[in-house]
């Protein structure tokens, strides 16, 4: 992934420890089923990125630190190729 893209892994990685440190949070996530849905959290969360965005970074594979447990009801990144439908 080239340095453009920098900031957005960041936002990525930032909105999947929010996943992971607020249930809050993690509950709205894991309960979003449509890019709409996702973005939406997203920006509310502060963290401003579209569906194309996701979509991109999901398919760059730059998010294997995600991929250590779980599968889409549990890990961020699994649960987001699902909602994106972006098959690994």
């Amino acid at each position: 992934m080239d340095t453009d893209s920098q900031p957005l892994l960041d936002a990525l990685d930032h909105l999947c420890h929010q996943v992971d440190g607020d249930l809050d949070i993690q509950h709205e996530f894991f309960d979003a089923n449509t890019p709409e849905e996702m973005v939406a959290l997203a920006v509310g969360a502060g963290i401003l990125i579209d569906a194309d965005d996701f979509r991109a970074l999901l398919r760059s594979g730059s998010t294997e630190c995600w991929f250590v447990r779980g599968d889409d009801t549990n890990n961020p990144i699994a649960h987001l190729q699902r909602v994106f439908r972006v098959l690994t």
